[in-house]
């Protein structure tokens, strides 16, 4: 299995660090890798230049764009994502705001870092069953398309 790709996108000079450190021997071992931005604008030229992200991880309080804009923008720039939300912010509007735009998972600050990794695992067998159940339907398109009676005998 590939390394899962995941975006971190937070304002915090030492998170990069931190996740690095927290991380390495996940990293080592070959089951995460982790790009860095520092808000929304850069988060998605990261989207845009690298087609291998699986997760991306954000704050809420950014400068230029926050996370909660950056939800929003994911969508149209790169849908395939699945995206989970790490915050002070906790209260049930920010959550619930959070979960309407697109976000699958939300952890709060401080970071319980076994907590944090629960939630990637479990937005990636999330992300893999959607992958899989995209790819099973494009494949059955194929078909259908290469036998057009299939498809009206079943209707």
């Amino acid at each position: 299995m590939d390394a899962c790709r995941i975006l971190v996108v937070d304002d915090e000079p030492d998170l990069e660090q931190l996740v690095l450190q927290r991380m390495r021997r996940e990293i080592r071992g070959g089951r995460y890798s982790f790009v860095f931005a520092r808000n929304g604008v850069e988060a998605l030229e990261r989207l845009s230049g690298d087609d291998e992200i699986d997760v991306v991880i954000t704050d809420i309080n950014m400068p230029e764009m926050d996370g909660l804009t950056l939800l929003e923008q994911i969508p149209a720039h790169a849908p395939r994502y699945s995206c989970m939300v790490v915050s002070a912010y906790g209260d049930l509007k920010n959550v619930r705001t959070a979960m309407n735009r697109g976000a699958f998972e939300f952890v709060t600050r401080p970071i319980d870092f076994e907590d944090l990794w629960i939630a990637v695992d479990r937005t990636l067998e999330d992300l893999t069953m959607l992958r899989e159940t995209l790819w099973a339907r494009d494949k059955l398109l194929h078909v259908h398309r290469g036998h057009p009676r299939l498809l009206s005998a079943t209707a």
